[in-house]
C-alpha cells in the first residue's frame, strides 16, 4: 500500500465554508470518478492549531491522505492527472487552493502497538 498526503491552504478570498463546501461537493467526487481505484481518500479539515502564535491562522486548511495498491496505481494516477482527462480536476485545484502553499508527498505509516 502507498500512502500520499497533501497540505492544502483555501485560495486567498475563499471562506473556509466555501472552501469546505467546495472540496467536498466538487473536487472529492471529481478525484474520485478520475480515480476510482484510489483505495481510500480522506480529507482532514484543520479546525485548531493550539500551537501557532495567537491570532495567527493555521498555516493550512485541510490534510488530504490518499492511498493506492501500489506505485503503478500512482503512476496511472499521474498520468491521467497529465492528461486531457484530467485538466478539470486541474482547473479546479487552482480555483479551490492557493497553489503557491501546496504540499504534496508520499509517507510511510508507522502505527504504535
Amino acid at each position: 500500500m502507498v500512502k500520499a498526503v497533501a497540505l492544502l491552504r483555501r485560495k486567498p478570498g475563499l471562506s473556509l465554508e466555501e472552501f469546505r463546501r467546495h472540496y467536498e461537493e466538487v473536487h472529492a467526487p471529481l478525484a474520485k470518478r478520475l480515480f476510482p481505484f484510489m483505495r481510500k481518500y480522506m480529507r482532514n479539515y484543520v479546525t485548531a492549531a493550539p500551537f501557532s502564535p495567537a491570532g495567527q491562522e493555521p498555516r493550512f486548511d485541510c490534510i488530504t491522505e490518499e492511498w493506492f495498491d501500489d506505485m503503478e496505481a500512482v503512476r496511472t494516477m499521474m498520468d491521467i492527472y497529465a492528461s486531457e482527462t484530467g485538466r478539470p480536476i486541474r482547473e479546479d485545484e487552482k480555483a479551490l487552493f492557493d497553489m503557491a502553499k501546496l504540499e504534496y508527498f508520499f509517507v510511510e505509516e508507522v502505527t504504535l502497538k
